[in-house]
């Protein structure tokens, strides 16, 4: 059995993440796939969550057209994605958290930074993730986000982080980071 690798272990807990935030569905023994998604300041973790593909596809279906556009445009314009070679590992695929996706930046160097990846039970599926994005990518992915979308995000923070973070806008951000 594959072991989910320590960089996506929940600092709350020392152990994967074994519950969906959202709705939670337990994620290790369930057939589908889950995004963990971390958030730093500095070395310190301030946000961390797993969310199963039901409630992320719920996410992404509330999203509005202009910002999937402006996000797809994002991307394509700044980050090289490729399929990695069937010989990949999972150490090659932890590199990927090490620069941010768009801009090349090290997270050594990052001030606040996020990191996700996508699972299937115990297994990190290589691919475009695992990813980190830097905080002045973050900022200029959000930046052209509609004001429903904004508002969904928040809603999303506001109920399943009561308390800071959802309270109050994180370090530097201009706003939430945002789910990728």
């Amino acid at each position: 059995m594959s072991q989910i690798p320590e960089s996506f272990h929940s600092f709350e807990t020392d152990a994967p993440f074994s519950h969906c935030c959202d709705c939670s569905k337990e994620l290790i023994i369930s057939a589908e796939t889950y995004i963990v998604q971390k958030v730093f300041s500095g070395k310190e973790c301030i946000m961390e969550f797993a969310l199963c593909s039901g409630c992320k596809d719920n996410l992404d279906q509330q999203m509005s057209a202009k910002s999937k556009e402006a996000l797809y445009d994002f991307l394509f314009d700044h980050a090289e994605l490729v399929e990695p070679p069937a010989d990949y590992s999972t150490d090659q695929a932890l590199e990927q958290i090490d620069e941010c996706l768009t801009c090349g930046k090290l997270r050594s160097e990052c001030k606040e930074y996020s990191y996700s990846g996508l699972f299937i039970g115990s297994h990190l599926i290589p691919g475009p993730m695992p990813m980190m994005i830097c905080d002045e990518c973050q900022d200029d992915m959000s930046e052209n986000l509609s004001e429903s979308t904004k508002d969904v995000k928040n809603k999303f923070y506001e109920e399943n982080f009561p308390g800071p973070p959802s309270e109050v806008d994180l370090p530097n951000y201009k706003g939430k980071p945002m789910f990728l």
